[in-house]
């Protein structure tokens, strides 16, 4: 009589589930940074007044922070979804790959969401504070680069190493880079169109295009 197949003897691909637990807590770490971001947005200045609402509205950051939430759940799902129901729970579907991106692109989001309200205050202040212009640039500069280089870090080199280290073979690996791509530029339009409609309701700034969601910190 055949011996029964143990989890740990099954052919295929087997990822220790503590690289999926890892990735949850790191995404209850950006889901906490996100509620604590939109729940100061409205306390901000600068931001725009529409009739029927309290305070001042944020669009653009709120809009990418929430964009950020609804990936961060999305991520989770994947994450969970990846594992098996055994004594083992190692996880052996592409959907933990699929995770990685998703992840990735919410932590983009939540980089954007945090520096995009700040860089625009700072760019207030440097035209107002005559005396200070000088160290307001340098403090505008020292942030943008450090923002733009978390958020292509996350939009762009965490994917771009998760393809490349990918364990679930080249048509599966081929068909999650282009969901990766589209998903990509329906968030740069998304974001163009959040700009767009600030701008519209009276905040100042330059009416960017989809291109410009492609790299969001040289609009810094």
């Amino acid at each position: 009589m055949p011996q029964e197949t143990s989890a740990q003897d099954r052919p295929g691909v087997r990822i220790a589930v503590n690289a999926m637990r890892a990735r949850l807590t790191l995404l209850g770490f950006n889901l906490a940074i996100v509620t604590f971001q939109l729940s100061g947005l409205q306390h901000r200045s600068g931001g725009a007044v529409v009739p029927g609402l309290d305070g001042t509205v944020h669009l653009a950051p709120a809009v990418g922070l929430l964009l950020g939430v609804a990936l961060s759940f999305a991520a989770m799902v994947a994450f969970v979804a990846s594992g098996r129901l055994d004594e083992r729970g190692d996880c052996t579907h592409w959907s933990l790959l699929l995770g990685d991106i998703l992840m990735y692109l919410a932590m983009a989001q939540t980089v954007a969401g945090l520096f995009e309200p700040m860089l625009r205050d700072l760019k207030v202040a440097q035209v107002a504070g005559a005396s200070l212009e000088h160290e307001f640039s340098a403090l505008r500069v020292a942030l943008a680069t450090a923002g733009g280089i978390a958020w292509a870090a996350a939009a762009y080199l965490g994917p771009a190493i998760s393809f490349v280290r990918s364990p679930f073979g080249r048509r599966v690996t081929a068909a999650l880079a282009v969901f990766y791509l589209v998903l990509l530029l329906a968030l740069a339009a998304v974001w163009a169109l959040a700009q767009r409609t600030q701008i519209e309701l009276g905040v100042m700034g330059d009416r960017p295009s989809v291109l410009n969601g492609l790299a969001v910190p040289l609009t810094w």
